[in-house]
C-alpha cells in the first residue's frame, strides 16, 4: 500500500512540475504568438489593399462603424468588421474578413473590394481543411482568383447555379469560402456601403 501511495505522490509531483512548466512557457510565448498573428494580419491587409490601390501611393486603414450593418457570421461566433482603405485622403475600397464553416475548420478569408462592391482580391488567412483536398483553397488559382471582378451577385459555385468551379473533391470547402465572401458583401450592400462609381463615406 505504501508503494502505491509513494508512486501516486511521485506522479502528482511530476504532473505539478509539468503543468507549471507548460504554464510558464505559455505565458512567455503567448504574447509573441499574438504579435506574429497581428503582423500576419497586417501583411494580409497590405497585400489585399494593393489589389485596390496598385499605383504605389501610400495606403492607410481605418475601422468603420456602419449603422445597420448586419452580421452574417454570428453562427461562426465571429463579427463582420469593415476597414476602409484610403489613399491621399480618399476612400478607395474596403477590407473585411469572411468566416465560413468548411469541412473541418472555420475558414478565414481576407477580402478586398472597391467602393462599388466589386471584389479585387482575396487571401486565405486561416484554414485547417483536409491536406491535398480542401487545403488547396490556399492556392488562389484553385478557387478565389475566380472571385475577382465579381459583385455578390456573381459569387456562386456551378453546383449552386453560378459559374465558379469548386475545387475538385472539396465542394464543402469551396462553398464555405464562396458563401462567406458573398454574405459579407451582401451585408455591406444592404447597409448602403456601396454606390455605383464610388462611396459617399
Amino acid at each position: 500500500m505504501t508503494e502505491v501511495v509513494k508512486l501516486g505522490f511521485i506522479l502528482m509531483v511530476v504532473a505539478v512540475i509539468a503543468a507549471g512548466s507548460l504554464g510558464f512557457v505559455n505565458g512567455f510565448t503567448a504574447p509573441l504568438i499574438a504579435q506574429q498573428k497581428e503582423q500576419a494580419k497586417l501583411l494580409a491587409m497590405e497585400t489585399a489593399a494593393s489589389t485596390i490601390i496598385s499605383d504605389g501611393s501610400e495606403v492607410s486603414f481605418d475601422s468603420l462603424a456602419i449603422p445597420g450593418l448586419a452580421n452574417p457570421y454570428s453562427s461562426a461566433d465571429q463579427v463582420l468588421s469593415v476597414v476602409g482603405v484610403y489613399s491621399e485622403g480618399h476612400l478607395r475600397g474596403f477590407l473585411f474578413i469572411a468566416y465560413g464553416r468548411g469541412y473541418s475548420s472555420t475558414i478565414q478569408t481576407m477580402v478586398a473590394c472597391g467602393t462599388d462592391g466589386i471584389v479585387t482580391g482575396t487571401g486565405i488567412l486561416f484554414q485547417q481543411e483536409t491536406p491535398g483536398l480542401g487545403a488547396n483553397v490556399t492556392n488562389p488559382e484553385r478557387l478565389t482568383a475566380a472571385f475577382n471582378g465579381r459583385s455578390s451577385d456573381g459569387l456562386a459555385l456551378k453546383k449552386d447555379g453560378g459559374d465558379i468551379d469548386a475545387i475538385t473533391g472539396s465542394t464543402i470547402t469551396s462553398r464555405a469560402v464562396t458563401l462567406s465572401v458573398r454574405r459579407g458583401l451582401e451585408a455591406m450592400e444592404a447597409a448602403g456601403l456601396f454606390t455605383e462609381g464610388g462611396s459617399s463615406l
